[in-house]
């Protein structure tokens, strides 16, 4: 039995298993911010966030925010709004994750301990691939055609878009994979996917069945959206704001499928085993002997 305690503050199904999880490892876990009947019955429901604030460590929601006001709690009427949050959690590590930099600029202002739990690759890389497989579901679910022998085409070529490309493939969909790199074209193409430079992009949009954008940065607007084929899904796997003109798409009719936190609604065991992991990498850099 580990004396060492950790509370779960929001999040979705993901942080759920992981309570459950931390609690069959023998931590002592509380859980806030979160009403589900599967909260197992040896965690302690805190009713405060000065119950959190007594705890060693703090696992955040993913995203820790949506609004840039509160934590995202979609599993609860709870609203924990950042500041209160941080006044309560002075004492604490925190195992957060999807860090905004005006949120990184408050934890730092109050010298608070924290960890970026997605920016690390031991759980970043290992996230990606329920993410990856979930985008191939809703790709799927949306499309009266087959992955097999569609053109796909994936924007970005970062730890997602590595997976996802390497599971198109695997379908046997043609893959075409946007970078702005030139290593990256050159990787891209050594993969035998089709390496296309975003300053090529438009000439080869018309061509696609599916097209998944891993990059959390605006950069379709109605220049590339006319050239979108008309039976064309649109999946979105980038954070918010996304890398299309969401208006736009609604104006024109493009088939638009938001998919954000994938992990969390496709494979909550596996995304919160992930967590875990990165959660124990974290306490062993403390020093904490787990």
């Amino acid at each position: 039995m580990s004396n060492t305690s950790i509370a779960i503050v929001g999040g979705d199904l993901r942080f759920i298993r992981l309570a459950k999880i931390l609690c069959d490892k023998g931590f002592e876990t509380w859980v806030y911010g979160i009403t589900h009947p599967d909260i197992p019955k040896e965690a302690h429901l805190a009713t405060s966030l000065e119950d959190v604030g007594k705890c060693q460590y703090v696992v955040g929601p993913i995203p820790f925010t949506r609004d840039g006001k509160n934590l995202f709690t979609p599993l609860s009427n709870t609203h924990i709004s950042i500041e209160l949050f941080m006044e309560n959690v002075k004492d604490s590590f925190l195992c957060l994750s999807v860090l905004k930099k005006d949120v990184i600029k408050l934890l730092e202002a109050r010298q608070l301990r924290y960890k970026d739990l997605l920016a690390m690759d031991e759980v970043a890389v290992l996230n990606a691939i329920p993410t990856a497989e979930g985008a191939i579901q809703y790709a799927m679910e949306n499309s009266e055609i087959t992955l097999n022998d569609s053109n796909c085409l994936v924007l970005g070529f970062g730890r997602c878009g590595k997976i996802l490309a390497h599971k198109l493939k695997g379908i046997g969909a043609c893959v075409y994979v946007e970078a702005r790199k030139t290593l990256d074209l050159a990787f891209i193409a050594s993969y035998d996917y089709v390496p296309v430079p975003l300053d090529e992009l438009k000439k080869h949009l018309r061509k696609f069945d599916f097209i998944f954008n891993t990059i959390p940065t605006p950069f379709l607007d109605a220049s590339y959206i006319d050239l979108f084929k008309k039976e064309a899904v649109y999946i979105e796997l980038a954070s918010t704001p996304g890398g299309i003109d969401i208006p736009y798409c609604e104006q024109t009719g493009v088939h638009y499928v938001p998919a954000p936190s994938l992990p969390g609604k496709v494979a909550p065991m596996t995304a919160a085993s992930i967590l875990y992991q990165g959660i124990i990498l974290t306490m062993r850099e403390q020093g904490e002997q787990v």
